[in-house]
């Protein structure tokens, strides 16, 4: 035998290597090739770990077919054979031991070889829960969970997932979390999610951070809830990283459970936006603008709004859309041109305060070629919401017959429905109109109206 270790108890190790020569005792064997294997005592060699526990599985060493029967499954001094993985897990099992009983039932479940068969799967599951196998209590909990070979029966899965957690399996913490949870057992979940983030599952740190910072929870706790949140929040895949982003921008935004700081719900809400979330770039751009009209401190330049409020814009978001135009208008005539396409996107999503602004730049020729009849189109959706200053321009549209022919009755009557709604304008020409029609001049501020 070659690869002795410098270290380690010699005499013991010699022993080992005579019960293997001489004796071919299958204990020493199995020894001998999991210390190859594992590079302990002996130098780390896996094709001689295979020859060493394989002669003492062939000599019917319960764990040793279970070591072979995984040897085979994973090429490890050998080459991937699942037939032989099988035949080993087979004989492992057969012979006892409750980790060959459970891959075996995992051959089962999966139909790795074998015939999928999760009833057959549960029956090898038990008979390694005799014997007390973490894994094995977890396995036959999926089974229970999911109604796979078995009655589905979400109690009898949590008992088992809970037997799993208490013999070590930290990661069962996270089934039984969403099992209690689905059941509504918010704060037995709570402690669970709690658990199994501390445990390092990362997959539990949002969902822990979630229901801790839940109102209502009985397990609530703020502190220990945005801590989670925020392990999460830091995590590389965009698609995990997002939830958690989302809850503590509106954690912060709203001062819920936490003392309300906007400027932190916005630096939240731009990393969303920066994951591509578009409510999340309106938000920030909402925040830039807000911030724009506030005195800004010495020698800090003020963050446009216009490219979150694209971003937003550009994933059909309406109100951003809104935005974005309101913002555009007033930067010369390409701003206008761009303007006049966002107000036409909102309001054909509905957005009425974007069909007045279209109807606006149609009937000025702002950014866009003058349509006073389109614009007709574009105030009355807006007028229909009782919009005072569409009500007003289609009354002054009609009463100059522009875009339409002129009609008095109907121009009295939108002027009349602005005024009762505390149009100043409408008010004034409604004084005027006695008998014949007071021709109204063109509207001096064509971006009156806008909000």
């Amino acid at each position: 035998m070659s690869g002795l270790a410098a270290q380690g108890d010699a005499a013991a190790l010699d022993q080992l290597i005579e019960l293997a020569r001489r004796k071919k005792d299958a204990d020493a064997e199995y020894a001998l090739g999991l210390m190859a294997y594992e590079g302990r005592g002996l130098a780390r060699d896996l094709g001689q770990a295979f020859q060493l526990v394989g002669r003492a599985a062939e000599k019917g060493h319960a764990e040793a077919c279970n070591t072979l029967g995984y040897f085979h499954q994973h090429g490890v001094g050998t080459k991937v054979d699942l037939a032989q993985a099988f035949e080993w897990f087979r004989r492992g099992a057969e012979a006892g031991s409750a980790k060959a009983q459970t891959n075996l039932g995992w051959f089962y479940e999966q139909g790795i070889f074998a015939w999928k068969d999760p009833g057959v799967a549960a029956t090898w599951y038990a008979k390694a829960i005799e014997q007390g196998l973490a894994g094995a209590h977890a396995n036959l909990a999926h089974l229970y969970e999911s109604g796979l070979g078995v009655d589905k029966n979400p109690v009898v899965a949590i008992a088992l997932y809970e037997a799993a957690y208490s013999r070590g399996l930290t990661s069962a913490a996270l089934s039984i979390a969403r099992l209690q949870e689905a059941r509504g057992n918010v704060g037995e979940a709570t402690n669970y999610y709690a658990a199994a983030a501390k445990a390092g599952i990362r997959e539990a740190e949002f969902p822990a951070g979630r229901l801790l910072v839940a109102a209502g929870n009985p397990r609530r706790n703020m502190e220990q809830g945005v801590h989670w949140l925020s392990q999460a929040a830091a995590g590389v895949d965009a698609r995990n990283a997002l939830p958690p982003l989302l809850a503590l921008a509106t954690l912060y935004d709203k001062g819920d459970g936490v003392p309300a700081d906007p400027v932190r719900a916005a630096g939240f809400f731009r990393r969303a936006a920066e994951l591509g979330h578009a409510e999340s770039a309106f938000r920030y751009g909402a925040f830039l603008e807000a911030a724009m009209k506030k005195p800004a401190p010495a020698g800090a330049a003020a963050e446009d709004p216009a490219p979150w409020y694209r971003r937003a814009a550009e994933k059909g978001h309406a109100e951003a859309q809104f935005r974005l135009g309101r913002l555009m208008q007033s930067r010369g005539e390409d701003g206008r041109k761009e303007a006049a396409v966002w107000y036409r996107k909102a309001a054909e999503q509905g957005h009425l305060a974007a069909a007045l602004q279209l109807g606006i730049a149609l009937e000025g020729g702002l950014g866009v070629a003058r349509a006073p009849a389109e614009a007709i189109t574009w105030y009355g959706k807006a007028a229909a919401a009782d919009n005072a200053e569409a009500l007003y321009r289609l009354g002054n549209l009609y009463d100059r017959g522009t875009g339409t022919a002129a009609d008095f009755g109907r121009a009295r009557d939108y002027y009349s429905r602005a005024a009762s709604l505390g149009h100043p304008e409408a008010a004034e020409v409604l004084k005027k109109m006695v008998g014949a029609p007071v021709l109204e001049p063109s509207l001096s501020d064509p971006f009156k109206g806008m909000r």
